[in-house]
């Protein structure tokens, strides 16, 4: 009997350990943010970039944290809360730090919205929070293999947003991908003033992302419990290391597709809903008719 409660005790030290991960990711972008606002000149601006790749890193802990506690049946009420606690400090509040730091270092003259910007960013975090404290009243009914599908945006999904973002704006603004140079030559002139417009307005995405996380109106999927439920079948497998190598070589403009198409995919067919009706049944005709 000893054996058997002492041995699920040593097992949950690793899932812990990957939650852990998780929030150090999220502390090393927020110290990058940090450092960007302190030195305030043009290369700081990189940091900002790499606290967008450090928070895309804090998912991948995330999604395999309870994997690997339900394998080794080591999941515990102790990294229930560390991963709540993780993901507010990994995909609440370093996304809303970085998207109001890149909008302070885009601003080239006093804005009067700048507080409003700020207030946007705050809502996204607050959003973060209340939608993990409701995720914990939840997760104590029902088991988490159950969830397939989550009332709002979940957090990972909502920072995700957040930081392909990010990685779009340095992406296309360099001009150093060997793929962008392939399609055009040179960089369009008038790209970089399209490019303003994400730093300038990424607060105002962060305010309906925020929405979005503790909204009961939209259903989003499950991502994690859909690729590796009932096991890896080949088809699933086969597309996974395919798709892991596309992002590997097209990173950015993957992570812009990808996390943008989750998040407004089942938002228009929310909207779009009312209007598909069913069909009326046709009449029915006797034979001979």
């Amino acid at each position: 009997m000893t054996g058997q409660n002492e041995n699920p005790r040593h097992i949950a030290v690793i899932p812990n350990i990957i939650t852990l991960c998780n929030a150090v990711c999220g502390f090393i972008s927020l110290t990058l943010i940090a450092g960007s606002l302190v030195i305030g000149e043009v290369p700081a601006l990189d940091r900002l970039n790499q606290a967008a790749w450090f928070i895309l890193a804090g998912m991948l802990f995330d999604v395999f944290d309870g994997k690997v506690a339900r394998a080794t049946g080591g999941g515990t009420s102790l990294g229930a809360q560390l991963d709540s606690l993780s993901d507010l400090v990994t995909f609440g509040l370093a996304p809303a730090g970085l998207a109001l730091a890149l909008h302070h270092h885009a601003e080239t003259e006093v804005d009067p919205l700048s507080r409003l910007m700020w207030v946007f960013c705050l809502a996204y975090f607050l959003g973060a929070l209340l939608r993990l404290a409701r995720f914990n009243s939840v997760r104590a009914e029902k088991d988490d293999e159950e969830h397939r599908a989550f009332e709002g945006m979940p957090t990972p999904g909502a920072a995700g947003v957040i930081a392909s973002l990010v990685l779009i704006y340095f992406w296309l603004g360099e001009w150093a991908s060997w793929d962008l140079k392939l399609i055009f030559a040179e960089k369009p002139e008038a790209l970089d003033g399209y490019l303003q417009l994400i730093p300038q307005y990424l607060p105002v995405v962060c305010f309906f992302i925020g929405y979005l996380m503790v909204s009961n109106r939209v259903s989003y999927s499950h991502v994690a419990t859909l690729m590796f439920s009932k096991g890896m079948q080949f088809d699933r497998f086969v597309s996974l290391i395919f798709g892991a190598t596309l992002v590997v070589f097209f990173a950015e403009p993957l992570m812009f597709i990808i996390f943008f198409s989750y998040a407004i995919w089942p938002l228009l067919r929310w909207v779009l809903r009312p209007l598909r009706r069913p069909k009326a049944p046709e009449p029915f005709a006797p034979e001979g008719e």
